[in-house]
């Protein structure tokens, strides 16, 4: 059986086609756990105005959305774990083809398929660079070139895995789903399917907008904690690149240079965990210089590139 893990937090607006969506599913062996995590609209309501034997509802105080889908993960009753936002929508046949996923390639511990994003009422699919039609294990996920192939909507995970990768780390509020992905990748091989069939909801309600100029702090990102990671990179040093790098470059967004004063302690902390031997020169360059002369040399090369335009 599938469980399907569902976390709420004042999703009144969504919710009902998100389960719909579920509850329309070719596949049929499922469960539906949803976990209201303290919401304070009317989407409990809304739940439970839904009449199915395969839905229950999991009532907490509010702690966030990794804390929701861990608390769903470790009441769900399934062999395995398909996660689902609140927002977001399944094509009618998408646990019908993670199945065929699970059956064609059984040593996975995460299996996902492609995603479309909703944007201002228009769709566009989400280009991973893993070409087009790709069905298979993924190979070398930490040395390849490609965008990030999973969303929080379109994996299945095996549930044994996460007594072996760990929980989502609770923590964390900003990329906390690709945390959780690197640890399963670092553990176990997986699996993608360039078809689309889950549906991003950029527009719901209660969502961060990618357009928008919000940002977390950073104790409050993957960055700030990717230590965990630190003893994974004595062995694996395609990983160590990967990892170091990610985290170098995401520093420099996150107010590294122009952030506040606390921003910028913050960044300074995360500094001193890169393994310098593996970030790129320019990086190493950038750290190692006194953030004035970093500043100005940013400026200069923004005002080349905007001359240049």
């Amino acid at each position: 059986m599938i469980s399907v893990v569902i976390p709420l937090y004042n999703k009144e607006q969504a919710i009902l086609k998100t389960i719909e969506s579920v509850l329309n599913q070719t596949y049929s062996d499922f469960e539906i756990v949803v976990v209201d995590d303290g919401s304070k609209d009317t989407s409990l309501k809304v739940v439970q105005s839904i009449d199915d034997s395969r839905l229950r509802v999991i009532h907490k105080e509010n702690g966030g959305v990794s804390s929701a889908r861990n608390r769903g993960i470790r009441e769900a009753k399934g062999d395995y774990i398909a996660l689902l936002d609140g927002d977001d929508i399944w094509e009618p046949t998408f646990l019908e083809e993670q199945i065929k996923l699970i059956c064609d390639f059984p040593q996975a511990g995460m299996w996902g398929v492609n995603t479309a994003f909703i944007k201002h009422g228009k769709q566009q699919k989400w280009e991973q660079g893993m070409g087009n039609g790709f069905r298979g294990y993924v190979e070398d996920y930490f040395g390849t070139t490609h965008n990030d192939l999973y969303c929080s909507s379109s994996v299945i995970i095996k549930k044994e895995v996460f007594s072996v990768s760990g929980y989502f780390d609770e923590r964390i509020s900003s990329s906390e789903d690709l945390d959780m992905w690197f640890r399963i990748i670092l553990h176990f091989p997986v699996v993608f399917y360039d078809k689309v069939l889950v549906y991003y909801n950029q527009d719901a309600e209660n969502r961060v907008a990618y357009d928008t100029d919000m940002r977390f702090p950073l104790t409050k990102d993957i960055k700030f904690y990717f230590d965990k990671f630190l003893p994974y990179c004595e062995s694996n040093p395609i990983f160590s690149h990967f990892i170091n790098n990610y985290v170098a470059a995401g520093l420099l967004k996150d107010g590294y240079y122009f952030g506040t004063k606390q921003e910028q302690h913050d960044s300074d902390i995360v500094v001193r965990k890169l393994r310098y031997k593996d970030i790129h020169p320019k990086y190493r360059w950038i750290f190692k210089s006194p953030r004035w002369f970093g500043r100005l040399v940013y400026k200069v090369v923004t005002l080349k590139k905007k001359i240049l335009v």
